[in-house]
């Protein structure tokens, strides 16, 4: 799925930026100037999807009639999310950078899920963990940018509600919290409503994060640039929260020697 947009305040002089998120099941990509939206794709990921992500780059940059020289910035999702689609996504960002120096900006996906809030708060993101966890955090809202108030967490839908169980008024977003809207439903009783609020400021709802989550990646690496809070393609990290399995079958001292050597553990 692909859509144009062009901003009627955009802005000729703005960095064009390359935006990417690859932590889930489906891939996004969007060019944007600035912090307007120029055009954006989606689509289903799989197991080549890493194989296809720069033809599928040089579609949506021919699209927007520019090459990938004249980009000036780079927006990538960091995570939490699949390890092998993170993976992908960063070393993709990292090699589209790093010859040319050209700086990067790193955005978790529950902060871009809670982006797509609309800047209401305080927001909890929920984004599928697998195996029936869900990542969580909460968010309030500064200048259109989410600020978060409590740490990533990899738990039980269950306990992610919990965690804001005390909370009058909370928007819950993301695959995370459609999935489990039965948990957000049993635990918010009273408080939970459809739709928008008419009475401000005890309410729980659950909104779906309609956008490509690249999109609100662009968002925000815009809004961060202009801040000049960039950094450089060797010090991007992923935001795993949960270790990949290899790490978690190495603390358990399953994995042989070979299988060390290729993780850097002697």
């Amino acid at each position: 799925m692909a859509s144009i947009l062009h901003d009627a305040n955009f802005q000729a002089n703005a960095p064009i930026l390359l935006a990417l998120d690859t932590s889930s099941g489906v891939t996004s990509i969007a060019v944007a100037r600035g912090r307007d939206l120029i055009c954006s794709i989606s689509m289903g990921g799989d197991e080549k999807r890493s194989e296809r992500l720069w033809l599928d780059v040089q579609a949506l940059l021919e699209k927007a009639a520019l090459t990938i020289e004249r980009g000036r910035l780079f927006g990538v999702c960091t995570g939490p999310g699949g390890f092998t689609g993170l993976r992908g996504g960063l070393a993709a960002v990292k090699g589209l950078a790093a010859a040319p120096g050209k700086p990067v900006v790193g955005v978790t996906s529950l902060e871009a899920t809670a982006c797509a809030a609309s800047g209401q708060a305080p927001v909890c993101a929920m984004v599928n963990a697998y195996k029936g966890d869900v990542y969580s955090q909460l968010f309030s809202f500064d200048d259109g940018e989410p600020v978060a108030l409590n740490a990533p967490l990899v738990s039980s839908a269950g306990e992610a509600v919990q965690r804001v169980a005390q909370r009058d008024c909370v928007v819950f977003i993301g695959d995370g919290a459609m999935e489990n809207a039965s948990f957000i439903h049993e635990i918010g009783g009273a408080r939970m409503i459809e739709g928008e609020p008419t009475v401000p400021g005890s309410c729980w709802r659950i909104q779906p994060a309609s956008a490509p989550l690249a999109e609100m990646v662009a968002q925000l690496a815009g809004l961060r640039s202009a801040r000049g809070e960039t950094e450089t393609a060797e010090s991007l990290r992923a935001c795993y929260v949960r270790p990949a399995e290899a790490e978690i079958k190495l603390r358990m001292g399953l994995l042989g020697s070979k299988i060390k050597r290729s993780l850097g553990v002697e």
